[in-house]
């Protein structure tokens, strides 16, 4: 959605207002003052992904005011992240500043105020809060911290944000896989995030939860791996087991949990998907890592509540390939 500011504006107050409400749709309500004597001139191209705004905005040098008690009209709780593609610009937050510049990375908190030092162009993202913040620890002592997307993750990070937003302008998607790419760009924003600030010195209080998303993430990046269990996770962390199952006592979900769940997820969507049609069953359970067809019969129906092969039947895939010996239920 391409957002012009508004030429029929009568005043350079008039323009900034109606610049405000152009705005606040995809980001969050700010008060907007200018730096210089100049008009006003800016241009936003926002898209929405799965609950995700991404917005490319441009304009002349101004400042953003956010007070979130002021705002009574904000009904939902975000973290928004910024990327600087052109100029510099500067966030303030909890007692801090960050300058970035083209490339870098800054995280912001919209359950408190901040002011935004705007010049150039930058790329948006606004994320519902507990999308993020259920892949990554994040707290006040993360906000307003440039963040150097020059390399690594974060480089990957930033020109995913700069891509999906491009190729949604051009052909929206709909459905599974727009939702399915808002979990892609919080999950790369968000290791993006950690990566950085694991090499930071991290407070006493935050090195049980970052434990956890450590062990979060290997489960994640492990689950075809058959031989995947929690001791195997603890090993690769260099923690005790009876550490790790300690941490995770107190967590909505064990490891053995996560490692169940993700498998039967990432078998129901290879279900779900024609281009796996060509596989069976079985032969789909056996790349997510389970080595018994019956335990992975069991478990994707308390999981699905219908048989795999009826819940790939119900995804319009159709019944999936027999070939003998493959068990497909």
């Amino acid at each position: 959605m391409k957002q012009p500011a508004p030429e029929s504006a009568a005043t350079p107050a008039d323009r900034l207002e109606a610049w405000a409400h152009q705005v606040e749709e995809s980001c969050v309500p700010m008060v907007y003052s200018m730096t210089s004597d100049g008009a006003f001139e800016g241009e936003m191209l926002a898209v929405e992904n799965g609950g995700v705004h991404v917005s490319r905005i441009a304009a002349v040098d101004h400042v953003a005011k956010y007070r979130r008690r002021a705002m009574s009209s904000i009904e939902d709780d975000y973290l928004l992240v910024s990327i600087q593609s052109r100029n510099r610009s500067a966030i303030e937050q909890d007692g801090r500043v960050a300058v970035v510049y083209p490339g870098d990375m800054v995280l912001f908190d919209a359950s408190r105020d901040f002011e935004w030092h705007f010049s150039g162009e930058h790329y948006t993202v606004r994320f519902p809060r507990q999308l993020l913040t259920g892949l990554a620890p994040l707290s006040r002592q993360h906000t307003a911290v440039r963040i150097p997307g020059e390399d690594g993750i974060r480089r990957i990070a930033t020109e995913h944000v700069a891509t999906v937003h491009r190729e949604l302008l051009l052909e929206p998607t709909c459905g599974e896989a727009r939702a399915g790419l808002a979990g892609v760009t919080a999950h790369l924003v968000a290791v993006a995030l950690a990566d950085f600030f694991n090499r930071m010195p991290t407070a006493d209080t935050n090195l049980k939860t970052m434990h956890i998303l450590r062990a979060r993430r290997f489960i994640d990046e492990h689950l075809r791996n058959p031989e995947l269990n929690p001791d195997r996770v603890a090993a690769a962390l260099g923690l005790s087991s009876r550490y790790l199952y300690r941490l995770f006592s107190h967590e909505h979900e064990s490891m053995s949990e996560r490692i169940i769940t993700g498998r039967l997820d990432g078998c129901a969507a290879w279900l779900r998907q024609p281009a796996y049609a060509h596989l069976s069953i079985t032969e789909i359970a056996m790349t997510w890592g389970f080595n018994d067809p019956s335990h992975f019969s069991r478990a994707f129906r308390r999981h699905a509540g219908v048989s795999a092969r009826e819940y790939r039947r119900l995804s319009g895939v159709g019944a999936g390939v027999h070939r003998l010996g493959c068990v497909a239920s």
